[in-house]
């Protein structure tokens, strides 16, 4: 049996993936006297977001983070264990809800063990970004997501700032008759644990035609002083027929 994530699992925020480029500040003045420590570093303080942005789309990315979590039904709750592998593939020219567009292919495969048994886990779906590579829809079956308000990445993040990305309204397909759900996609930054890297944290909460809750998915990436950047952790909360589903991927 394949667990096939929905989209209200399978993170839209996904699109946001982000690299940095800025190399560490390097120290002035003269050289340190003989035998004498050298100081460290300057810490970087800000991340271009959109350099690492397009780096991350023209490129590609991929990591593979362990999984632990639960599922609850009533009163009875399993814990959940395994592993996943994010990928993103480089953008191609495309089109979307009628515009020009550049497309790229994410998906997310793996496995998950609960209850004695182990399940293989899959999704996958179509993520349009425009020039600036902001998010703008994606598609995958039943599930067809138009941005209706794009507030885009900032150019550069320091930790502590917070803001609005996009919202999203999903149809069961492309003739967008069928309103399934909305997104709404914000990102919060905090100081990485080395004191020298950014965690871009994004924030996806998913919501029904009636206004219900569906889930939610919080997508964090560590981005280094020196140009690196990785999928750092991948939560997700999906609410299915009473039954609650949290994985935490890191």
């Amino acid at each position: 049996m394949t667990m096939t994530l929905s989209k209200s699992a399978a993170p839209l925020a996904l699109a946001g993936l982000l690299a940095m480029t800025l190399s560490a500040c390097g120290g002035g003045g003269g050289g340190a006297a003989a035998g004498a420590t050298p100081a460290p570093a300057p810490a970087a303080t800000s991340f271009p977001v959109q350099q690492g942005l397009a780096y991350a789309f023209t490129h590609g990315l991929q990591s593979t983070l362990t999984v632990t979590g639960s599922t609850t039904n009533g009163s009875v709750t399993y814990p959940l264990t395994g592993t996943l592998t994010y990928t993103l593939g480089a953008v191609v020219n495309a089109s979307f809800n009628g515009a020009a567009v550049q497309q790229a292919t994410e998906t997310i495969s793996g496995s998950i063990s609960g209850n004695g048994t182990t399940t293989p886990l899959t999704t996958s779906s179509q993520l349009y970004v425009n020039a600036q590579y902001t998010p703008v829809g994606s598609n995958e079956s039943g599930s067809y997501c138009v941005g209706s308000s794009t507030g885009g990445y900032p150019a550069t993040a320091t930790a502590g700032q917070t803001g609005d990305i996009a919202t999203f309204s999903c149809y069961a397909d492309s003739s967008k008759r069928t309103l399934v759900s909305t997104q709404k996609i914000s990102y919060v930054t905090t100081a990485g644990s080395d004191g020298n890297s950014l965690n871009f944290q994004m924030l996806s909460n998913i919501v029904d035609a009636g206004n219900k809750t569906l889930g939610s998915t919080s997508t964090t990436y560590s981005i280094t002083a020196a140009g690196v950047s990785k999928l750092a952790r991948l939560q997700l909360l999906e609410i299915v027929g009473g039954i609650s589903i949290t994985i935490d991927a890191q």
